[in-house]
């Protein structure tokens, strides 16, 4: 389930989530596949929306940040 970019609040969500991911990958606490469960407690959210934002995460992980 893609998360629509097109409301402002939802965008400013996406992005605040994919920093928190950010962070979270960098820190190593938890390999990310496990990460639904931090962005629910973090950000108040259902799991069906933690695990929309990290699957989108992670498809457009190469493209945020080129090697």
């Amino acid at each position: 389930m893609p998360i629509e970019q097109d409301n402002s609040d939802d965008y400013g969500e996406r992005e605040m989530v994919f920093d928190y991911l950010d962070d979270l990958r960098d820190s190593g606490l938890t390999n990310m596949f496990g990460a639904g469960p931090y962005v629910q407690r973090e950000f108040g959210l259902d799991k069906q929306t933690a695990r929309a934002y990290l699957g989108e995460w992670m498809r457009t992980f190469a493209s945020r940040h080129p090697s």
